[in-house]
């Protein structure tokens, strides 16, 4: 036993789609771990090495966690939340306390990429008139 497989296992109290193998979720689970933990390999590198790359990588990534969060909680929404354990603690403190922070955070840091790189745009735009006009 690994402390991931408990984790999961201790989560899965209040998601069962955790413990059955649900096609969504692990499909969900699959491209997030692959595509958004590359992305996010990514953006670390983009920050550490104060690279251009980080603010087109922090959007990518922050789109990817917070659509698949937001399609996560939607299909148990939309299906009565059947999965989900109605008692409080594993309702509202798994299930919506643990999410929240993968959709208030995703949300933050698009925020940010989106007025980073419109500044950035702006310069560019504005370096190259003065350029033209010259």
């Amino acid at each position: 036993q690994t402390v991931l497989a408990d984790l999961w296992r201790e989560y899965a109290h209040s998601d069962s789609r955790y413990l059955t193998s649900d096609p969504f979720t692990v499909i969900m689970e699959g491209i997030t771990a692959v595509f958004d933990g590359a992305f996010a390999l990514v953006t670390a590198y983009g920050v550490l090495a104060d690279s251009p790359i980080r603010y087109a990588a922090q959007l990518i990534t922050s789109l990817a966690q917070l659509y698949g969060d937001v399609i996560y909680m939607a299909t148990n929404y939309m299906e009565g939340f059947r999965y989900t354990n109605p008692h409080p603690l594993y309702f509202y403190g798994y299930f919506v306390m643990m999410n929240l922070p993968w959709i208030v955070i995703p949300t933050l840091l698009i925020v940010d990429a989106v007025k980073n790189i419109y500044r950035g745009m702006l310069i560019a735009q504005r370096a190259t008139a003065v350029k033209k006009s010259s």
